[in-house]
């Protein structure tokens, strides 16, 4: 007896990469099935799963990848298939479709269908997939890709364009894009709080909205600290394909031109959504989760860029329930899963609203409670839900600890002056910082490989004294060994870290003379 209260199915997360930590995060949130990408958690996991009384949502993998080869014969093709199939996996998910793997992909498909599953992934040309038999496109990009030029492609392929999104411009074309795979039944996963969630004029409160889940400390007894961390700078950042910068990069260090050029891609991208749902096609709300965004808060977040898009709430919702539940095509005939629906028959997966999110998407947040199988979810945080064994991973893209493998210049004179350093490596990042025996020096950033710094004349005053010499008759510094100074890069949290060190040598000025 609910009066004046509104109930929905379960929601659905299509794209996670879900970790058993995760489980009550969901289900808080009212998402009570989640898709595991390139998962394997095994038989008895999923089954466990499936219980009323687990704090868990239902979880669905695709028992790993098939181990598939374009070098591969068609009977090889089919015979892996099979015995990848010996899992019981509820979708598939097949390595990124590429030029060259199109019979491999077609014949991989036609097994998997003939077996009553749909498949899911990332492509590079999307329109060729389709037709292949994929049956989830898996972000925007494969679309966007397709209709670049061959020299676009390499150069976007060599890290010389910011972003994919500016190229969505022939819409002749790719409105004859979304018609055909449309018609082949295809699905959309755009993951945009993935892809573009920080360049929405709602990226500020949804980074607020993820302060407060992670203000709760309960739930903050268990949740890793990096993730947190790095899931809030997040809504500050974009994804970077420029060899300018790193992956993922703050839009407060871009130039005002360069925000300005990912700013321009982003109403593109949902236009393209906007127009795949008005051709017909149905969208599949996935995050990405946990590189995408907070497990269970997200998939409300990408239900609001959905609208923003031009979905209406319902088809959005739609979006993270019903549309969704159609990639476990074992479970019936598209038109009758198990989940996603209420409808007789069906699992009886709820959550009850205290406001109508057929008029304001935001309202799938007004969560009061939460049924799973029959059985009412007990909402809130438990302290010793999970306990980790070893150290969590990160998101993708994480803030790396840098690697120093060169300094120059690598020596200078003793009693030098103030002079520039330039250090070269990988992992830097546009606020990684130079330390010069322990101590942090204003630090230009040039690009992710090579760092530029002033060294002070005091760091070479105060050299450490060489190591190598013996008590004994006094001779002068520098015959057995240098005086040294240690170089370092810093990369602050979220993750991050200090590099290795490298010593710039003081050579002792009797040397020098001598030489001369």
């Amino acid at each position: 007896d609910l009066p004046g209260k509104f109930v929905i199915p379960g929601l659905i997360d299509s794209h996670t990469h879900y970790e058993e930590w995760m489980g009550e995060v969901f289900l808080n949130h009212g998402v009570t099935s989640a898709m595991g990408v390139n998962k394997n958690f095994g038989k008895k996991m999923r089954d466990h799963s499936q219980q009323s009384q687990v704090r868990s949502p239902r979880i669905y993998d695709t028992a790993g990848t098939p181990n598939l080869s374009p070098s591969m014969t068609e009977e090889q093709v089919r015979n892996t298939i099979r015995e990848w199939l010996k899992a019981d996996p509820d979708f598939a998910r097949l390595r990124d479709f590429a030029e060259g793997s199109e019979r491999m992909y077609q014949w991989a498909t036609e097994e998997i269908h003939r077996n009553g599953l749909l498949v899911f992934g990332h492509t590079a040309n999307a329109p060729v997939s389709t037709r292949a038999g994929q049956d989830v496109v898996e972000h925007v990009w494969g679309f966007v890709l397709a209709q670049m030029s061959p020299q676009e492609r390499d150069e976007f392929q060599r890290g010389r364009h910011w972003h994919w999104a500016p190229f969505i411009r022939d819409w002749n074309r790719l409105d004859a894009m979304i018609k055909e795979a449309v018609e082949r039944g295809a699905y959309l996963n755009p993951t945009l709080v993935y892809e573009l969630g920080s360049l929405s004029p709602l990226a500020a409160k949804h980074e607020m909205d993820d302060y407060r889940l992670y203000s709760d400390p309960l739930l903050m007894a268990y949740y890793p600290r990096n993730i947190s961390e790095s899931l809030l700078q997040k809504h500050r950042q974009i994804r970077n394909f420029s060899g300018k910068y790193e992956n993922l990069v703050l839009i407060s260090r871009l130039t005002a031109a360069e925000a300005q050029e990912f700013r321009r891609g982003y109403p593109l991208v949902l236009e393209f959504i906007k127009r795949w749902v008005r051709a017909g096609g149905k969208i599949q709300a996935g995050t990405d989760s946990i590189s995408g965004g907070s497990p269970g808060l997200s998939l409300h977040h990408e239900m609001e860029l959905l609208v923003e898009a031009g979905l209406t709430p319902m088809q959005a919702l739609q979006a993270a329930t019903l549309w969704s539940a159609e990639i476990l095509g074992k479970n019936g005939p598209k038109n009758s899963p198990k989940i996603g629906v209420i409808a007789p028959g069906t699992l009886a997966d709820l959550v009850v609203l205290s406001a109508d999110p057929s008029k304001d998407i935001t309202n799938t947040r007004k969560i009061e409670r939460v049924l799973k199988g029959g059985r009412w979810i007990e909402l809130g945080y438990t302290p010793d839900y999970f306990s980790f064994t070893r150290p969590s991973r990160s998101i993708d893209m994480p803030t790396p600890v840098p690697l120093l493998s060169a300094i120059a210049p690598h020596t200078v004179l003793e009693g030098s002056p103030e002079f520039e350093m330039v250090l070269e490596g990988v992992g830097f990042v546009g606020n990684s910082v130079v330390r010069v025996d322990g101590i942090s020096v204003p630090t230009t950033f040039l690009d992710p490989r090579k760092l530029k710094v002033r060294v002070p004349a005091s760091a070479v005053e105060r050299a450490t004294p060489n190591d190598f010499d013996a008590p004994g008759p006094e001779q002068k510094t520098g015959v057995f060994g240098d005086r040294t100074v240690p170089i370092t890069v810093y990369n602050a949290p979220p993750e991050g870290g200090t590099s290795n060190t490298i010593v710039l040598r003081i050579k002792p000025k009797w040397m020098a003379e001598g030489s001369r």
